[in-house]
């Protein structure tokens, strides 16, 4: 039992430090506040977190959800929108009715990261959910369970 107490002591303080931390807008540095200022000046509902040297936001523009992440810098390292299916390619959808017929949709959302666009997409069903990574052609990238 002793054990276990003291494996928990030196435990607990990694797992609270692995996890991004909700923080203030004015211990974002500066850089990062004017580059997402910028970009963004109607944004609603703003939503900090910093998890080593990367600082995430989420945030609304026009009701849309969006989430991007920046490195210490102020450099967008990549930019999540979620988007109505209207919005999706024609390759995606098809590529979904063909191959995921069996699972509802979800939820999609256009994620750009390092100069390349995909779709990431939820899909709820039976005998688990997936997350799909998918192409704007309707190539699938990674399938994986949601879990």
């Amino acid at each position: 039992m002793k054990n276990l107490f003291v494996a928990l002591l030196i435990a607990v303080p990694f797992a609270a430090t692995s996890c991004a931390q909700d923080i203030p807008q004015h211990n974002v540095p500066s850089v990062i506040l004017n580059t997402f200022s910028t970009s963004y000046p109607n944004a609603a509902d703003v939503e900090w977190e910093k998890k080593g040297n990367t600082y995430n936001v989420e945030f609304e523009v026009n009701a849309i959800d969006h989430e991007i992440w920046y490195n210490a810098e102020g450099k967008m390292l990549k930019h999540k929108t979620e988007i109505p299916l209207s919005d999706v390619p024609a390759a995606v959808t098809d590529m979904l009715k063909k191959d995921f017929s069996e699972y509802k949709i979800d939820d999609i959302d256009l994620l750009e990261e390092n100069g390349k666009t995909f779709y990431v997409v939820d899909l709820d069903g039976s005998p688990s959910d997936r997350v799909l990574h998918v192409s704007p052609d309707g190539k699938v990238i990674s399938n994986h369970i949601d879990y």
